[in-house]
């Protein structure tokens, strides 16, 4: 059975590179584009499948060409697709992403059969026999699909499991309510920073890790993009630095964040090394189109931490840099 059950969207994201947005009612025409299976729940969980890591998703895609590729890409990696569900009458879920020269990206997109994942088909005893149960915000913002999702979470908590959750600034405006209503179950939470200052009102970063700890989090797990990230609990609050990448894409950077620290948690790391491997990850899904299927593979990645072991600004990191490069020799 998995170590770590996801539950969230599984869609097919289309990426073109656009050299800018047109004006309304022009064209855009990209400069190339690629076709990947994405989704927040399912980049996590490719990430951890692609490091070693049993891990199940819990979603819904339809009976179309799209499904096939979903599946397919989730199959590649590893991730047990067993509780998937199929639907007769609704599309897989699309995402046409649209990403100009900066890296950053635009998304448009259907959720289609995600939207309809259905409570009465959950296997509970496959949530309750994983030791971590990783929550997306999407899948709060219809009715079916949350409806499944507070029933995972439920069983997910009944069991003891972890609780980790990446809540998304869609989920966090439209059903803010909703979100907050959850706050006091998560383990770990890993929000950007515009999340954060939504759900607090807080731009300082302390303060906001502060704020979300109120409200009844474990520890925040604060993502600042190129700046790195701030982990903080009621017994500690530290900032580790991001690093420096060309970026090509941000797709999935913050998803493959969440899987790092994941994996750090559930092998017992401490803090510093679990958050040290989440940037890396975040920062090396950045520098490369689509998200998790594209993510470096192991050895890739140990090189890159390598780099950084005589670099002046890591000195006060060697310590994690080498114990991560050792487990990923």
């Amino acid at each position: 059975m998995p170590q770590v059950v996801t539950i969230g969207d599984i869609n097919i994201d289309v990426i073109a590179h656009v050299p800018g947005y047109p004006q309304k009612g022009g064209e855009g025409l990209a400069e190339q584009g690629h076709i990947y299976c994405g989704g927040s729940a399912a980049n996590t969980a490719i990430v951890l499948s692609r490091f070693g890591v049993d891990v199940g998703i819990i979603g819904r895609v339809g009976e179309d060409v799209l499904a096939l590729l979903a599946l397919a890409g989730l199959a590649e990696a590893g991730v047990d697709g067993r509780c998937i569900q199929r639907d007769p009458q609704t599309m897989t879920g699309i995402m046409l992403i649209a990403v100009t020269p900066d890296g950053e990206r635009t998304m448009f997109g259907c959720r289609g059969a995600n939207v309809r994942t259905d409570p009465a088909l959950l296997d509970e005893s496959y949530i309750a026999k994983a030791r971590i149960f990783h929550l997306s915000g999407y899948s709060l913002l219809a009715a079916s699909q949350r409806d499944a999702a507070l029933r995972a979470l439920e069983v997910a908590r009944e069991a003891g499991l972890m609780i980790t959750a990446d809540l998304g600034l869609e989920a966090v405006m439209r059903v803010t309510d909703r979100v907050k209503a959850i706050l006091p179950q998560v383990d770990i939470l890993f929000p950007n920073q515009a999340e954060a200052e939504y759900l607090t009102g807080c731009r300082d970063v302390e303060e906001a890790i502060k704020c979300l700890l109120d409200c009844g989090v474990g520890v925040v797990a604060l993502k600042l993009g190129k700046r790195g990230c701030a982990i903080g609990s009621a017994e500690m609050v530290f900032t580790v630095p991001g690093f420096a990448v060309s970026t090509v894409d941000t797709t999935g950077a913050g998803d493959s964040f969440d899987a790092g620290l994941i994996l750090g948690r559930l092998e017992g790391w401490g803090w510093r090394e679990s958050a040290l491997l989440a940037d890396a990850l975040g920062a090396l899904t950045a520098s490369v189109e689509g998200a998790g299927t594209s993510l470096a593979e192991r050895g890739e990645v140990r090189a890159f931490l390598a780099t950084h072991l005589a670099q002046p600004a890591w000195q006060d990191w060697r310590e994690e840099l080498r114990f991560l490069i050792d487990f990923l020799g």
